[in-house]
């Protein structure tokens, strides 16, 4: 199988933990870019820091969905962590067979919402603990008061784009309170675009969520249908959001 040829070196590839220990309400994901491609291992760098002192989010055997847009289309691979040889550096090896499908952009809606960002330029590991001990706080039966403000945003299940006054970080974390009568969102997020607005110099940064309840992703999902942003309500029709292979599920259609 020529896996260089659709995870060429400098490719982006997005991998989602499908391992079978996984916290499968959890959807989990990071990106990287790929540095060398052969047959029997993908090495990729992230672009920020994995793990802080000992503790990282990773260990050999865990499995990922290795996804990226080669040719047009998405193209995934199941590949098992084999190997951490260098800082934010990973060595996988593919297993089975390369699945084709459509890339879908999932639909948006700009809202004003009560929202929270938290920039700081920790590690994965560091951002994951600290998103768990939030989400344990805001589904307690008496959940702490968070300073959120009133903010413009624009909303979708995969991401959130926002307007900053000082520069971003790699990673965020994002609390988004939806006012449907459950706890805030919270997700940890990484910045994928920035820009100025050349009217009045402020940043606009587009993030996409690496680590998230799917409960939240479909109450965004369905926040965004309600808005008329589009059928927000069809995560399971994009693969980018989907943590397993086509071949876990009924009829292979894809498969190469």
């Amino acid at each position: 199988m020529n896996y260089d040829r659709y995870f060429s070196r400098g490719q982006k590839v997005y991998l989602i933990n499908i391992s079978q220990t996984r916290d499968e309400s959890v959807y989990e994901s990071l990106s990287a870019t790929v540095v060398s491609s052969s047959d029997t291992c993908i090495t990729i760098k992230s672009p920020y820091r994995l793990g802080s002192g000992d503790s990282t989010p990773l260990a050999a055997g865990m499995q990922f969905k290795l996804s990226t847009e080669s040719f047009g289309v998405g193209v995934q691979l199941r590949a098992e962590l084999i190997d951490i040889p260098a800082a934010e550096t990973l060595a996988l090896q593919p297993i089975g067979q390369m699945e084709i499908y459509q890339r879908r952009l999932m639909p948006r809606a700009d809202v004003s919402l009560p929202f929270l960002h938290v920039l700081q330029k920790s590690s994965l590991a560091a951002f994951k603990r600290e998103w768990r001990r939030v989400i344990t706080d805001l589904h307690q039966p008496t959940p702490p008061r968070l300073k959120l403000q009133q903010t413009p945003l624009n909303l979708s299940a995969g991401g959130i784009r926002f307007e900053l006054t000082t520069l971003p970080t790699p990673l965020a974390m994002v609390v988004v309170d939806l006012q449907d009568d459950a706890p805030p969102v919270c997700a940890v997020a990484e910045l994928v675009w920035q820009k100025t607005r050349q009217e009045d110099g402020m940043l606009v940064c587009g993030h996409r969520f690496l680590e998230i309840l799917k409960e939240d992703q479909a109450r965004l999902a369905a926040l965004v249908d309600r808005m008329g942003g589009g059928s927000g309500g069809r995560i399971r029709d994009n693969w980018d959001l989907l943590d397993r292979m086509m071949s876990d599920t009924a009829g292979n259609q894809g498969k190469k």
